[in-house]
């Protein structure tokens, strides 16, 4: 049986057909790398830049936006090769009608800056790992494993373990979301069987969704709900493994699908919506539907990127890594208000375990 990840269950669930392309096929995704997930990553690269840097040293906020704004440079250049190599249509997809690369560019600078303005001197806890490794049995015999990787983790003050995961969404997920969100509960079972930590550590679960102001979605599990996540994931595989065949599920998810170019089914929901949106157009009922965010429940960074087509032509970042573009604002779908630049932010206090607030 194959050691199995959150990403690779969840593909399942999403659509046995994806998973068939991705992991019994192994095809190479004929389509372009999507701007989310291009982002994400960009933003993940300078997180683990941050908290190596500690705590020997705490960089400035330029620097820190400078290897932003250098690594975003170099992959967009990968990014080119890649086209040119492969004969993508577009050097990174974009779904949602309107943003262009440069909008991701920015907002990511936006990201960085203030994350950086907000958790300075970034003292809320001392990290113990990035990109930190987690393998684990769900069963006594060693039968199901799964791994996964840990954006970071930390230890306040108080002995108390964060398990941290970035995200760029323009979504957040609300407190009661958090409660049946699996990935990061999944690693504190790999930390309870890791012979650094065990069984009896405290541990807490933070996203970290930085296109908010309150960024912060904390959550933590109980002894019986960590047996009842092991026994829906042994479930789970169970199914995979009996599985004899791949059927598409067609639906909103196939529009970020990077095997959509292979997949006549998905290709016709994304047709028929195309044409309702239209039909809805001609009939004056809705002047504009534009395709909906990239929706939570997918996991970034590792989950396949996003589009059907590029809706603008993709535009470089500057030439000069060191130019400052300024910050743009995000757009988000929440309640809670975006980002606003600010160079003067206080530093958080430490952690203290009944203020979710704190990092």
């Amino acid at each position: 049986m194959p050691i199995y990840s959150y990403s690779r269950v969840n593909t399942f669930s999403t659509c046995p057909a994806q998973f068939q392309f991705r992991y019994i096929e192994r095809r190479p995704s004929p389509m372009a790398e999507g701007i989310e997930l291009f982002l994400g990553s960009r933003f993940h690269e300078t997180m683990e830049f941050l908290y190596q840097q500690l705590p020997l040293r705490v960089p400035t906020v330029n620097e820190v936006v400078d290897h932003f704004k250098k690594h975003w440079g170099y992959q967009w250049q990968d990014a080119l090769k890649k086209q040119k190599d492969k004969g993508f249509k577009e050097t990174l997809r974009i779904v949602q009608e309107g943003p262009t690369v440069e909008d991701y560019f920015q907002k990511g600078l936006l990201f960085t800056e203030n994350y950086y303005h907000q958790y300075h001197p970034f003292d809320q806890d001392q990290t113990e790992g990035i990109e930190l490794k987690v393998a684990f049995n769900l069963d006594p015999k060693g039968q199901y494993k799964m791994q996964g990787f840990i954006d970071r983790l930390g230890r306040d003050a108080e002995g108390t373990l964060w398990i941290h995961d970035y995200k760029t969404s323009s979504r957040k997920m609300s407190e009661d979301d958090a409660r049946n969100e699996d990935q990061l509960a999944l690693y504190q079972i790999g930390l309870s069987q890791s012979p650094h930590y065990g069984p009896k550590e405290k541990v807490k679960l933070l996203w970290h969704f930085v296109a908010f102001e309150k960024d912060q979605v904390v959550s933590e599990r109980s002894p019986k709900e960590i047996d009842r996540l092991k026994e829906k994931y042994i479930s789970k595989i169970d199914i995979i493994e009996k599985a004899k065949s791949y059927p598409t599920k067609p639906g909103v998810l196939c529009q970020w699908c990077e095997y959509l170019t292979v997949c006549s089914d998905g290709q016709k929901w994304v047709e028929n919506r195309k044409k309702s949106a239209e039909t809805q157009f001609s009939n004056g009922k809705n002047k504009s539907e534009p395709v909906p965010a990239h929706p939570l429940s997918m996991p970034s960074p590792t989950v396949p990127a996003e589009a059907v087509q590029s809706v603008a032509t993709p535009i470089a970042p500057p030439q000069n890594p060191q130019t400052d573009l300024g910050p743009l604002s995000a757009q988000t779908s929440s309640s809670d208000p975006p980002f606003k630049p600010s160079r003067k932010r206080k530093a958080l206090a430490g952690v203290s375990p009944d203020q979710l607030s704190l990092f």
